[in-house]
């Protein structure tokens, strides 16, 4: 039994059930999960090693208009080094990286991308994001995210898909997501078919109460699950990558379904990353997270450090991840 966690329109609820409401077809799981396995897993924690140290020895960025507040700690927000390091990285894949650089009068956010393109339906856009900006070292928030993002990165380079896989570190999230919000309002993302938004993925708890129930909604306590979060648009695809994870055993998914476009009150928390606009807009987006600070105790906090992040538990997320992209993206046999 997989568990799906419903929000309902009056009341909330969680039930165990199957991922659908009926039978889904999992004939390509197996292909899919081909691609998760040509990770170099190996290489995952030095990312993170790499880009939390690259954050902690960088400038901050200017905070003007937002004053430090609690676990918002404004002054110690960086993404030079990080934004560099991303493009590099792949540029060294064989990638053509490129950025997006959108301002206003407040701050230039810097959006990196890369795409591997498709083969058949070239034009449909399967977005792959994370953001980039950290405060203090980010080890969780947000370098696992952009970790798991490289790893598959150079795995899908291995293979040919019907659509066009596009990687990319969003810029400045935590000062409410503005590089994302730019880039969709440039219309930079009107070709994007569907996206995967990663916001903190590497931190896991097998202590009981561990996990803490989020806005009333009950999760179970225990915090060693990936929450796999999609509204209305994306349920079929929340469904089918939560089924995925559970029939292939890449790792222990929760599914989150919220209401419509997931503006409603109680399930607005889930809309606190970089999908948040995309759900608004309509454009199927699901959301992996660990929960962020209803699990992880150094959420914003100096403390947010390599050494904190469950390795085993970031490798599985990617291993999922890989394979939910080579689905959407229809990887070819």
């Amino acid at each position: 039994m997989r568990t799906i966690i419903l929000i309902p329109l009056a009341l909330v609820t969680f039930a165990l059930s199957s991922c659908s409401k009926e039978d889904p077809d999992r004939s390509e799981y197996l292909t899919a999960a081909a691609v998760a396995a040509d990770l170099t897993t190996d290489s995952i924690m030095p990312w993170v090693e790499r880009f939390s140290l690259a954050h902690l020895n960088d400038t901050p960025v200017d905070n003007t208009g937002f004053p430090p507040a609690d676990l918002f700690p404004s002054d110690h927000l960086t993404r030079d080094a990080a934004v560099g390091m991303f493009s590099s990285a792949l540029e060294s894949m064989g990638y053509s990286p490129d950025t997006a650089v959108l301002s206003d009068d407040v701050n230039t956010t810097y959006n990196v991308f890369a795409e591997w393109p498709g083969t058949t339906k070239a034009g449909e856009v399967i977005l792959v994001a994370g953001h980039i900006d950290a405060f203090y070292g980010g080890a969780d928030d947000n370098t696992s995210a952009i970790a798991a993002i490289l790893e598959t990165a150079r795995a899908v380079r291995k293979h040919s898909f019907a659509r066009t896989i596009r990687f990319i570190a969003f810029d400045l999230e935590e000062f409410g997501s503005l590089g994302s919000t730019r880039y969709l309002e440039k219309g930079l993302a009107d070709d994007v078919k569907a996206a995967i938004v990663l916001d903190l993925i590497g931190y896991a708890s097998e202590e009981p109460g561990s996990q803490k129930d989020i806005m009333g909604i009950r999760f179970p306590d225990v915090g060693d699950y990936l929450l796999v979060c999609g509204n209305k648009d994306s349920e079929s695809l929340t469904r089918q990558i939560t089924d995925m994870s559970h029939s292939c055993g890449f790792t222990k998914a929760v599914g989150i379904l919220a209401p419509g476009d997931g503006t409603y009150f109680l399930s607005s928390v889930f809309m606190r990353s970089d999908h948040g606009l995309m759900w608004y807009k309509g454009i199927p987006a699901v959301f992996f997270t660990d929960g962020a600070n209803f699990r992880n105790p150094n959420y914003h906090l100096p403390s947010d450090l390599p050494s904190t992040v469950n390795k085993d538990f970031l490798v599985n997320n990617t291993r999922l991840l890989t394979a939910a992209i080579a689905l959407m993206a229809e990887v070819q046999k």
